[in-house]
């Protein structure tokens, strides 16, 4: 249908309304070159409407900015301050990362202290602390640890300090322990390492809340309060036959493994049981210069160290525990008819059988001794019958009741005279040490085995009794 366009509007109007382009298209379609629908008609003049409309704004804009000034300052205005507000806020989103990565890093390093996965070469495998098992430890009254966190709550001791005693290295840079060494009583040197102060507070923490806490085997007498030498040699006093045995290189013997896996028995994590064993044990360690700085080289593996306050309790409770030492001993004794006690490394067989069963008694101990990853010392193994001199941890046993022999007593008396006759400090040349602290504790062992002897001494020199 061909539409002709409206007429009662004066076509300069229309033309001022509607532009000039959509009057050229009215005129092509009222002369026929344009077929619109009514609706096409009708969309088609609307926009053209708009159009019109929106060029005319479009020229009042324009003429009223003609008269205004230049606004490039402005705009340069403007872009300078977003190009400041971008920068800045550029700024604080790199503060704000490097809180966050500052954040991350602590909250890591928080958490290598209470969970370390790494404590040095050959002791971190399966270093792992969620197998704590709560009930085992409480039941035992042994304090619940799950992380070092907790270890530091419980001790005086800061997690990075455990962890700082507990880091295995081979080399390293400090020694927490002073190494010397003094002679043995019947020749040759023993190794002694005693913690420095950090370490003997940890260590001590460790022997009075845990191992301290654990049962102990009746027949160990050694470190035990209430127990001495004398109860010891009580044991095997007016015997027919008396065995003295002596284990070779016994706190050496007893390696980390071992001490980890006691810890995990009661219950500690792999982590926590890994950490405790580390402070209870240490290998040899040699001093070494390099470009004039000192270090200490680890020769070896970790084991118990003579020094430690916790390495006797924790050898009375290996040696104690069910099928274990003095437990697979005792029964051997009982069976043999034996009576058993060991102190520290000294093992003591005693029986009043006169036709005894020896062979059969050193053979079996031979063999749990060594299943037990101890070594006899043989040069120090005796045998002593009721006509010998028989000692127990050097009191004679032959008696009714332990004593120290008369010739000890006697060179005892001659050392006191000869102090007070030549003086504290020729003796103590003489002697290589300090002659006034060997007497004290020579006294002090009289004082154990035979008090009476001892006060009579004490009667003559009253400063054998430390103060």
């Amino acid at each position: 249908m061909q539409l002709t366009p409206s007429t009662t509007e004066n076509w300069r109007a229309r033309l001022q309304r509607l532009g000039r382009d959509y009057f050229v298209i009215e005129e092509m379609i009222r002369l026929g070159f344009l077929d619109l629908s009514q609706q096409q008609y009708k969309t088609l003049q609307d926009s053209y409407t708009r159009l019109n409309e929106i060029n005319g704004e479009l020229q009042k804009l324009n003429i009223e900015l003609k008269g205004t000034e230049d606004i490039t300052p402005l705009l340069k205005e403007i872009r300078k301050n977003r190009i400041e507000r971008v920068r800045a806020k550029r700024a604080i989103r790199k503060v704000e990362k490097a809180r966050v990565s500052q954040a991350k890093k602590a909250e890591i390093a928080l958490q290598k202290q209470k969970t370390p996965y790494h404590l040095g070469e050959g002791v971190s495998k399966g270093l792992r602390f969620d197998e704590t098992d709560t009930e085992k430890l409480s039941q035992a009254g042994l304090p619940v640890l799950h992380t070092l966190e907790d270890l530091a709550q419980f001790s005086k001791l800061e997690m990075k300090q455990w962890v700082w005693l507990s880091y295995h290295r081979r080399v390293a840079g400090i020694d927490h322990y002073t190494r010397f060494q003094i002679p043995k009583k019947k020749g040759g040197l023993r190794n002694i390492a005693s913690p420095k102060k950090t370490l003997r507070i940890a260590q001590q923490w460790i022997l009075e809340n845990i191992l301290n806490k654990r049962p102990i085997h009746p027949n160990a007498m050694a470190f035990l309060p209430g127990k001495n030498i004398r109860h010891n040699a009580e044991k095997h006093t007016g015997k027919h036959t008396v065995v003295r045995v002596d284990l070779k290189d016994f706190f050496p013997s007893v390696k980390f493994p071992r001490v980890k896996g006691l810890f995990k028995s009661w219950g500690y994590s792999e982590g926590i049981a890994t950490v405790l064993a580390l402070v209870c044990t240490d290998a040899t360690r040699i001093g070494a210069s390099l470009d004039g700085k000192a270090y200490f080289v680890a020769l070896g593996e970790r084991f118990l160290p003579q020094g430690a306050c916790t390495s006797p309790a924790i050898t009375n409770i290996l040696c104690g525990d069910t099928g274990y030492l003095d437990h697979r001993l005792t029964r051997l004794g009982e069976k043999l008819d034996w009576t058993y006690t060991r102190y520290a490394d000294d093992l003591v067989f005693s029986t009043n059988i006169t036709e005894d069963n020896l062979k059969s008694l050193l053979g079996l101990m031979n063999k749990i001794i060594k299943d037990e990853g101890f070594e006899i010392n043989q040069e120090k193994t005796s045998v002593m019958r009721q006509h010998q001199r028989q000692t127990v941890t050097g009191a004679v046993v032959n008696g009714t009741e332990p004593r120290v022999s008369r010739e000890d007593i006697r060179r005892f008396r001659a050392f006191l005279h000869q102090m007070e006759k030549n003086g504290s400090a020729a003796m103590s040349q003489k002697l290589g040490k300090d002659a006034e602290r060997y007497a004290q504790g020579y006294w002090a062992f009289i004082h154990m085995v035979q008090p009476t002897q001892a006060e009579k001494f004490l009667n003559q020199y009253s400063w054998l009794k430390k103060k």
